[in-house]
């Protein structure tokens, strides 16, 4: 009789002790290198414990720079220590309209509505009716903020949530996530003022952050003398190019330990980091790609493949490919963010008589910018039918 499949596959080196310390969605004990953005937190939220209103709270900073793991830290330290407050987390890159938010801040506070076949305002309506009834504070800590700009969602929604605090004498707290520090310049000078917001920024760590956060992980996730001297500083090095993207440092030592036991080695050394980068820095490129806007979209589209274009020409570029296309002052400020995000280069350059001028050219192969775009843009259509 043949040996199973399973048994032949069996691992002779069991690296890792556990992996879960490595997830995207695991929220750690403690937090290296944040002690002064949880504090900001602690002091926005802590009215909560005194019967009142908690002060709205702006989070940015670049990704992978802690903001959604030590939002998450502090509201379930808040949840443990007071039954005053309970915590709702909504990923609005997964639910990014109107109508889908107010469903689900509905269905936690225990209306249950469905999102389809209802309509929005009497979801709201509903919301506002269980709301009456509620014994604690809802805090609402919306995530990828950015995408309710995108669909043209931020202002009605706040409103709505800020307009439903009012009513219950300031029944929501509100925490928005973006990688945006513009976030809040963007919306309607009414939301802007009836918000007040304590913003918090989260700097990008340094390499020497990173390598210390990887050690503390290392530490639960893998058994002791599994890695390679070098792992941790070239794993910190690599995600440093990603403008100190903890995560991305973190899922390389996931995926070259995965590599390591595929290959029943010894230790996760370099050289499966290595293996592993590739498919990282392309995940890293399509998330990115994901949560642009269709102008941003658009000017990439317009950067040539292979050579470097002027900055006036790619916006007269842009601007015949687009039915209505964003002002040259609106253009710059779009440039920026797609130079911060790395996936245009910009160099100043003196070119002839015009004298001085941007020369920009993509950071990465234009191939895998069709193919990546597509996806997420189906993606976005099915989660918006959802």
């Amino acid at each position: 009789m043949p040996e199973n499949i399973f048994a032949k596959a069996k691992k002779s080196h069991d690296l890792f002790k556990d992996e879960r310390f490595l997830y995207p969605e695991f929220v750690p004990e403690r937090l290296p290198h944040r002690d002064a953005e949880v504090d900001a937190l602690v002091f926005s939220l802590q009215p909560v414990l005194q019967g009142k209103k908690p002060q709205n709270v702006f989070v940015y900073g670049k990704s992978g720079t802690g903001k959604t793991a030590t939002v998450r830290f502090v509201l379930n330290e808040l949840q443990q220590y007071s039954d005053r407050a309970k915590g709702l987390y909504i990923n609005c890159f997964q639910f990014n309209t109107r109508h889908a938010i107010l469903t689900q801040i509905a269905n936690f506070l225990g209306a249950p509505t469905p999102r389809r076949g209802i309509g929005t305002d009497e979801a709201y309506s509903q919301l506002n009716a269980v709301l009456r009834k509620t014994g604690f504070v809802p805090v609402i800590v919306l995530d990828e903020a950015d995408q309710l700009l995108h669909q043209g969602e931020a202002d009605r929604l706040f409103y709505d949530l800020l307009r439903g605090g009012e009513q219950q004498r300031g029944a929501f707290g509100l925490i928005f996530i973006s990688n945006q520090q513009e976030f809040t310049a963007r919306l309607d000078a009414r939301v802007r003022s009836s918000l007040g917001e304590q913003t918090v920024c989260f700097e990008q760590y340094t390499p020497q952050q990173l390598k210390d956060i990887l050690k503390e992980r290392v530490q639960y996730a893998f058994h002791s003398n599994a890695l390679d001297a070098d792992v941790i500083n070239v794993a910190a090095a690599h995600a440093a190019k990603f403008g100190g993207d903890a995560r991305i440092a973190i899922e390389c030592l996931l995926k070259a330990g995965r590599q390591a036991e595929k290959e029943n080695a010894e230790k996760v050394l370099v050289a499966h980091l290595r293996k592993v980068f590739p498919q990282i820095d392309a995940a890293v490129l399509q998330k990115s790609i994901g949560f642009l806007s269709a102008d941003e979209l658009a000017i990439l589209r317009a950067v040539p493949a292979n050579s470097q274009i002027a900055s006036g020409d790619l916006y007269g570029a842009y601007a015949k490919s687009v039915k209505k296309p964003v002002t040259q002052r609106q253009f710059r400020t779009l440039r920026a963010k797609l130079e911060r995000m790395r996936l245009i280069n910009c160099e100043e350059a003196i070119k002839g008589a015009k004298g001085r001028t941007v020369m920009i050219s993509l950071a990465f192969p234009k191939a895998k910018l069709e193919g990546t775009a597509g996806r997420e843009s189906e993606t976005i259509k099915k989660e918006s039918r959802n």
